[in-house]
């Protein structure tokens, strides 16, 4: 009885109409996809390409601020680079963000290999070398401000302990105050660095490290042979951010010192803004910033170029 109903057959797709519907399926994803990217890339040409393109034409023209636009060429990036100034700024720019990057990769990768070596008090110190990067760069700038402050600062009161000289002027001399500025660069960038190398570092095999202990290698030499190799690509990365993170450090630098005393501090940023915003030179303004822009594009390739190397390697 049972072979006598007749039940239907099913029979399989053929492999073309497969075919054809997995593709029908993907253009319709890259259809919705490219549809949910547009306001993305609508507001990143608004708010960053536009702005950019502008600044590029308006650094060949003269412009006070109001007015039509008087097209002078390549005058402005001569009048920069005659004056002398603009110099002085990419070489207080360059100083100070070379300077206090590679401290601050130091000082970071240090951190991380002593909290990952699970000494004690090594969770604590993982939320506590983060605090200063959560604080905005301003507020930490006028707290050192007034630590560095010749007659009742912290810095003069703790070298005066310590039998040194208690009288420095240190934001007031142009012959040191690069040096509390810098140091607040270090300060405020340990924290982000720190937590990046941190994940690098205890990512690194343990078996590895194992193996190094029973071999005899001490920790100079594992940090040196092993970790620092196998991490090479992370620091070149954290190492690139932070060049251009502090090529960018207008607000710490300028809460500090607003580019003073004289203009000893003025940094690449602060040239610009003064430029514009003070003397309502746009035009020379808007070159400073190309040249700016050069400048961290370069950066940015040349520490890709690194990391991709050492990734290969």
């Amino acid at each position: 009885m049972a072979n006598l109903i007749s039940r239907p057959r099913v029979r399989p797709a053929s492999p073309s109409k497969l075919g054809s519907s997995k593709i029908g399926l993907a253009a319709a994803n890259k259809k919705w996809a490219i549809l949910s990217l547009l306001p993305v890339f609508g507001m990143l040409f608004l708010f960053l390409a536009l702005p950019a393109l502008n600044s590029i034409w308006l650094s060949f023209n003269k412009w006070p601020g109001i007015g039509p636009l008087e097209y002078v060429g390549t005058a402005n990036y001569v009048s920069l680079f005659q004056g002398g100034q603009l110099a002085d700024s990419i070489r207080i720019t360059l100083l100070y963000s070379i300077v206090a990057s590679f401290f601050i990769v130091a000082i970071a990768l240090l951190l991380s290999v002593a909290v990952s070596s699970n000494l004690k008090g090594s969770k604590f110190f993982r939320v506590v070398w983060f605090f200063p990067g959560v604080a905005p760069p301003s507020a930490v700038a006028i707290f050192w401000s007034l630590g560095f402050q010749p007659e009742f600062g912290v810095v003069n009161a703790i070298l005066g302990r310590l039998g040194l000289p208690s009288d420095n002027q240190w934001l007031a001399q142009s012959s040191t105050v690069m040096f509390p500025v810098i140091f607040v660069g270090i300060w405020v960038g340990v924290g982000f660095s720190f937590l990046i190398l941190l994940g690098a570092v205890e990512g690194v095999d343990v078996s590895v490290k194992e193996a190094a202990t029973i071999d005899g290698a001490s920790q100079r030499q594992q940090l040196f042979q092993i970790i620092i190799p196998l991490i090479a690509p992370v620091m070149f990365t954290v190492l690139t951010l932070q060049l251009i993170f502090n090529f960018n450090g207008f607000n710490l630098v300028y809460a500090m010192t607003e580019g003073g005393p004289g203009r000893s501090s003025e940094i690449l940023p602060i040239f610009t803004y003064v430029e514009a915003f003070r003397y309502g030179r746009f035009g020379p303004a808007s070159a400073a910033a190309v040249i700016a822009g050069i400048f961290l594009a370069a950066i940015g390739w040349v520490g890709i170029r690194l990391s991709r190397s050492r990734q290969l390697d």
